[in-house]
């Protein structure tokens, strides 16, 4: 998913979902990473990375309520 430069994925290289802010079309840098607790995730911020981008507060939001949603249903599915 992403909304203008900010992206939320999948990282291979970091195994874990993150959100990245791109500079141009090749570049880019991580500025949150998600973490799956016993309970729900858990998102962590990169310094003050995530505070630079209006957009990555909207991202952020929808990605870690994506990411509980798909956690409750792994525990339902139990």
């Amino acid at each position: 998913m992403r909304y203008g430069n900010i992206e939320f994925r999948w990282s291979e290289q970091n195994q874990s979902h993150e959100l990245v802010k791109w500079q141009g079309i090749s570049a880019c840098y991580v500025i949150a990473f998600f973490d799956k607790g016993k309970e729900h995730y858990n998102m962590r911020t990169i310094g003050e990375r995530f505070f630079e981008d209006d957009n990555a507060w909207l991202v952020g939001k929808h990605a870690l309520s994506f990411l509980n949603h798909c956690f409750e249903d792994e525990i339902s599915n139990e």
